[in-house]
């Protein structure tokens, strides 16, 4: 039998209150299924996450087949680090900004996966993103950017930095002030953070269906690196 190469994903089990894993990316067949899914059963997973490349149609099939479901599209995007001029209207996100914009957090991500799998309730998947932000102040992200409007904090983006690469992690901009390019905005002020850092390239990850960030990231110069199909397959009852 093929090795499952699955992982527990500790801190999503412990946010969700179930055992939740991960199969490692590549090639999914019947026998490396059967594999995960006897692994599944001896760590009594709930759920598990395949990440599949949309040029490997016959790992869908299999995914398909074998109980997962397609919950998401991934649509991967990578750039150049630049200097903007001028500079974006953004600064480093303060104490103060965390309730104001802990609030949009819980409103701006229902396009992702969490929501698309009715398995997991949305005031959960609210609460994620809640989470998330509160965690990117206090040290999971190098930095957070916010953009004021009429002096509230209206948007931000979280940002990275591992060797010599920068990445966007959460972007988010407060319902009402939506349409009005904000968002391109916010993503001008993380390039222009990583270029300040050293960093050479910056890279950000969307959803297939969310259009409207797609068109920001293309517009500020990044391309399409990759796309894949997110499946997540449920054990439990």
């Amino acid at each position: 039998m093929k090795a499952a190469r699955c992982t527990l994903l500790a801190w999503d089990t412990e946010f969700w209150g179930r055992p939740i894993g991960r199969v490692a990316d590549g090639p999914l067949d019947a026998d490396r299924l059967q594999a995960v899914d006897t692994w599944a059963a001896e760590h009594e997973v709930d759920c598990l996450f395949y990440l599949a490349h949309t040029d490997d149609v016959p790992s869908t099939h299999v995914a398909e087949a074998g109980g997962f479901r397609c919950v998401d599209v991934r649509v991967d995007f990578d750039c150049k680090t630049r200097l903007v001029e001028p500079a974006p209207p953004v600064r480093p996100g303060q104490p103060e900004d965390v309730d104001p914009l802990r609030a949009i957090a819980r409103k701006s991500h229902d396009i992702t996966r969490f929501y698309a799998d009715p398995r997991f309730p949305d005031e959960h998947c609210d609460a994620l993103y809640d989470y998330w932000l509160v965690n990117s102040f206090e040290g999971y992200a190098d930095a957070v950017l916010v953009l004021e409007v009429d002096g509230r904090a209206a948007g931000y983006v979280t940002c990275h930095a591992a060797g010599d690469s920068g990445s966007i992690g959460l972007i988010g901009v407060e319902a009402a002030e939506r349409g009005r390019g904000l968002g391109q905005t916010l993503v001008n002020g993380a390039i222009h953070w990583s270029k300040r850092r050293g960093l050479d390239r910056m890279t950000v990850a969307s959803q297939g269906r969310n259009v409207a960030a797609q068109r920001a990231f293309e517009a500020c110069g990044f391309r399409t690196t990759s796309v894949g199909l997110w499946f997540h397959k449920w054990y439990a009852s």
